[in-house]
């Protein structure tokens, strides 16, 4: 009987530890989920695109945009499409040369141009234009700048802020300063501003395409397809913001 109220009141007195304890170390445990709950990003998960209708023509038209015509016709007619925005972006792929020299007149045409080496480099320089000023200097690598380069003298540096039909001129100029030159072994022009003139180094693309809005959730990507400067398909697709 001794026995048993001893071993009683010792698994009583181990209750009483375990007890203070848990009340001990319980404040932690839920701390401990705090700081993990908090610590957990957000994720925002990008909008669901649902595709709607898209086709491919190789003849006849669509929006005016008629197969076999030249692109020198169907640019103003690009200019004209009637969308709930108007277009004022076209890409014109492979719009790509290997020096600045005879782009005095091209450049302002677009929205931007790329310099980098014929590797590719993070070093390399995108310069991208509005209201037809410089809007933005960025390397590859995402680092934004105020000037490029930052140590050449001001008629060989780019600001943001200069005029457009100040650019080409700097640009010659720094491609001749050896430490530079290698970022004008390729030089990159492909979004054309629409509100501006045909560019006639267009013609050689085999490929354009352009973003087309409908209303706030409905929108076009529209590619079109070249040989030999004439139009020979039309690819669409209406996508749908949920």
């Amino acid at each position: 009987m001794l026995r048993l109220l001893y071993n009683k009141r010792k698994v009583n007195k181990k209750t009483s530890i375990m007890k203070r304890l848990l009340l001990f170390i319980l404040p932690f445990i839920v701390l401990s989920a705090c700081l993990k709950e908090k610590e957990e990003p957000i994720i925002i998960e990008p909008p669901v695109q649902l595709l709607l209708d898209s086709d491919t023509l190789v003849a006849g038209e669509k929006w005016g945009l008629t197969i076999g015509e030249s692109t020198e016709a169907l640019y103003p007619k690009i200019k004209e499409l009637q969308f709930a925005k108007p277009i004022t972006y076209l890409g014109i792929v492979g719009n790509v040369f290997t020096g600045i020299d005879g782009l005095e007149s091209t450049i302002p045409l677009y929205q931007s141009v790329f310099l980098d080496e014929t590797k590719g480099t993070s070093s390399g320089i995108q310069i991208s234009f509005s209201d037809d000023k410089v809007n933005s200097i960025y390397t590859n690598e995402g680092k934004s700048l105020t000037k490029w380069p930052s140590n050449t003298n001001a008629n060989a540096t780019i600001l943001k802020g200069d005029q457009i039909d100040k650019i080409y001129g700097k640009l010659a100029n720094i491609s001749k300063i050896s430490s530079y030159a290698k970022k004008f072994e390729r030089v990159s022009i492909f979004s054309k501003d629409v509100a501006k003139d045909y560019d006639p180094y267009m013609s050689l693309s085999s490929h354009w395409e352009f973003y087309a809005s409908m209303d706030e959730k409905k929108h076009y990507e529209v590619s079109l397809d070249f040989k030999e400067g004439k139009l020979i398909s039309i690819a669409y697709r209406l996508y749908q913001t949920m």
